[in-house]
């Protein structure tokens, strides 16, 4: 019995401070956010085994050349197609480069006003005054660290929540994959249903047609036949879906389903199969938990660019005017704006309160990580163990009990009842193990996708963040 783990993830929270975010810092920041995406892909590649940044250098709307289309479609290849032509994902590609602008957009001095007039006597004197003014905002200077603070957090909040969302999509595509194995597989068993029970069908007609078996027996044995016939048409229609499904998930919704699915994720179970292990694995990998990390950071350095509110803002202003008696003065001089009515105590309450939703937000994620990492093994080491137990013991017996009813039957020494008995007691059996073999698999790839996409303990490289580069001096 597996002790329950003291809450790994929620002591990785404690005060004071949330680890920041290292940066590579120049002058200005790029408005380019390939670097961005870059890391977004290494990030996913360290746990997909894949080649991301390729994948994603392809165009979206151009059907992936990894599968034809016809051929039996793997769970690799599946991954592969998704990662190129899921629409879902590369919208969260396109939010790293709205986010990698605000960034740049932080660092930019605002821009001067400049106002002028020209008057004109209206009492028939001469002259004609002249006013050109500009006027440049200085309170920019420092706020600037602050708002580029919070575009940094929000740039690191979006590349981790993309990477994340790659995560996703794989273990969303390998369990639908996984899925059209298992409907391929009934539909398998409904067919070899289908030819036994016709079989017996065929049997008990040529007893009946010699008086050895009634007309009774002859309609049961006949319902048993139309009820597999139906049974098979359920089946391939609910392949038919589940291979709609995949479709979907690939980004091809209008691919026809004329094609198999061969080859299941390979995925290695966890060496170490106890609960704290792997509560400790998804603590310092899973993505979506390091992005609400990031979203706290973002609203750190919201609440210190609140308290900039309090500051007075300054206006700088440089001016050159003529008068009517055409004499020139040049007139350098600022406005301030005091914060007396609004000392800025609102902004600063209301960011303090945003940490703190932040904060409860990253927590509320760890205790569903947590749960999820439990139950996804509980589910696994139950579906395995069923799936093993109805494999080699179950399924055995039934097939046995077929076998020799059947020979039972045709020598006349049991009813007909026995035989149909033993015919469904074999298919139920065969139903029952495709589909402990399917949640075996599921709930493998959610508690792989629970931990952080791998079950192998990551570089810290992988784990600690990430590095911006361009950011602020």
């Amino acid at each position: 019995m597996n002790t329950p783990p003291k809450a790994p993830l929620r002591r990785r929270m404690r005060a004071p401070a949330w680890s920041t975010v290292p940066l590579l810092l120049s002058s200005c920041a790029s408005l380019d956010p390939a670097a961005d995406i870059h890391q977004a892909a290494t990030l996913s590649a360290a746990r997909l085994h894949t080649g991301v940044a390729e994948i994603w250098a392809q165009p979206v709307d151009s059907p992936s050349i990894a599968w034809d289309g016809a051929t039996s479609l793997t769970a690799e290849t599946a991954i592969i197609v998704a990662l190129q032509n899921e629409p879902e994902l590369r919208s969260e590609l396109a939010r790293i480069a709205e986010h990698r602008a605000d960034l740049g957009q932080a660092q930019v001095l605002p821009n001067p006003t400049i106002a002028f007039g020209i008057g004109m006597a209206t009492d028939g004197l001469s002259g004609s005054p002249a006013i050109v003014q500009g006027l440049q905002a200085l309170t920019w200077l420092w706020t600037r660290p602050d708002r580029i603070a919070v575009a940094e957090a929000s740039l690191q909040q979006t590349i981790l929540t993309a990477s994340s969302t790659t995560i996703d999509l794989a273990a969303r595509v390998s369990t639908s994959h996984a899925k059209v194995l298992a409907a391929q597989a009934l539909v398998t068993l409904d067919a070899e249903n289908l030819d036994i029970t016709e079989q017996t069908f065929a049997l008990i007609q040529r007893r009946n047609d010699v008086g050895e078996a009634s007309k009774l027996d002859l309609d049961r044995s006949e319902v048993d036949a139309q009820n597999a016939r139906s049974n098979l048409v359920a089946a391939e229609r609910e392949l038919e879906q589940a291979k709609l499904a995949l479709l979907l998930d690939i980004g091809w919704p209008g691919h026809h389903t004329d094609w198999s699915a061969a080859e299941p994720v390979g995925i290695t179970p966890p060496q170490e199969q106890d609960d704290i292990w792997l509560c400790e694995l998804a603590a310092t990998q899973r993505l979506d938990l390091a992005a609400a990390q990031a979203a706290v950071e973002k609203e750190v350095a919201g609440l210190a660019l609140a308290g900039t509110r309090k500051l007075p803002e300054v206006r700088f202003t440089f001016g050159w005017q003529r008068s009517f008696m055409d004499r020139k003065a040049v007139m350098p001089g600022a406005s301030i704006t005091i914060p007396i009515l609004d000392n800025g105590d609102p902004a600063v309450a209301k960011a303090a309160a945003r940490i703190e939703w932040a904060r409860m937000q990253w927590l509320d994620l760890a205790n569903h990580i947590e749960f999820s990492v439990r139950d996804a093994a509980s589910k696994w080491r139950q579906a395995a163990a069923q799936a093993e137990i109805t494999e080699r013991g179950v399924l055995s017996a039934a097939t046995g009990a077929l076998i020799r009813s059947r020979a039972a039957y045709s020598e006349g020494v049991v009813d007909l009842t026995v035989l149909l008995l033993a015919q469904e007691q074999h298919i139920a059996t065969q139903r029952t193990l495709v589909t402990q073999r399917l949640s075996e698999a599921v709930s493998l790839v959610e508690l792989r996708r629970s931990v952080g996409g791998v079950f192998t303990p990551l570089p810290d490289a992988m784990t600690q963040g990430v590095v911006l580069d361009g950011g602020a001096s």
